[in-house]
């Protein structure tokens, strides 16, 4: 029995293409990764025409509008600088070390030494954390620290504790820099407009019946991300499509 037309099942597919506006250094089509869900409203304003009794004489569409939404959970630069903000992208990244494991020395000098993976270069300290009690230590910035306190050079990442707290094992966060790998997308602070025009095509391909919508000129808004303990990490992202200077706002391609 063959399938009803029209029917879709599933979530969809997004492909979006930077076309127009302000676009990145070599504009390439990036497909929404691991869609979720997809959400399109076409409107409009219905206005209606009344004289002196309680039904409308007339009625008829005002402006027009198509805005959606979208969930997923895959991001990276090159999609965020393609979609949204068409900056700069460079070699490196900057890291997190998180509670990486260390013991004040027993003797003098109470120093822990920060040698960063695959001979990075430390940045900043994320705080210091006592593994007995798990409470934070205290950066006093300089002088000598008492009991419970730290200081570190920015510099050299050397950390020197109070000689009370030899021999204790401790969590140390920072940051640093790791040239060999990953990239850096730096957003910069433009004028009020600034930004691509995509290009968005939305598939569905349930049992061969395929159907898309096509919005030719379409503006990204807003990036939601919301975490959770035992689950995946999700964004969301608003779009709004308009006619543009070829005066179409949508295409719809329906096969079967």
């Amino acid at each position: 029995m063959p399938t009803l037309s029209g029917i879709q099942f599933g979530s969809g597919v997004i492909f979006a293409t930077p076309v127009a506006g302000n676009i990145a250094v070599d504009p390439t089509p990036q497909e929404v990764g691991i869609i979720q869900d997809i959400s399109l409203t076409i409107s409009g304003d219905i206005k209606e025409l009344y004289g002196q009794f309680q039904w409308s004489v007339d009625s008829a569409v005002g402006k027009r509008s198509i805005k959606g939404t979208f969930n997923f959970a895959q991001i990276t630069n090159e999609f965020l600088n393609q979609l949204f903000f068409s900056d700069t992208i460079a070699p490196g990244i900057v890291e997190t070390a998180y509670r990486e494991p260390h013991t004040v020395p027993a003797t003098t000098p109470f120093t822990v030494t920060i040698a960063p993976a695959g001979g990075g270069t430390y940045v900043a300290d994320l705080g210091v954390i006592s593994q007995s009690t798990g409470l934070a230590l205290v950066n006093i910035g300089t002088g000598t620290p008492s009991t419970g306190q730290y200081t570190v050079d920015l510099a050299t990442g050397v950390y020197t504790f109070a000689t009370a707290d030899a021999s204790d094992a401790i969590w140390i966060s920072y940051t640093y820099t790791a040239t060999t790998t990953g990239t850096t997308l730096t957003v910069a602070n433009h004028p009020m407009g600034w930004g691509p025009v995509l290009s968005m095509t939305i598939p569905f391909f349930y049992q061969g019946n395929k159907f898309a919508f096509n919005l030719p000129q379409v503006r990204l808004g807003k990036i939601d991300m919301k975490t959770k303990l035992d689950d995946y990490a999700m964004m969301s992202t608003d779009f709004s499509a308009f006619a543009g200077a070829g005066n179409n706002p949508l295409n719809v391609y329906n096969v079967g």
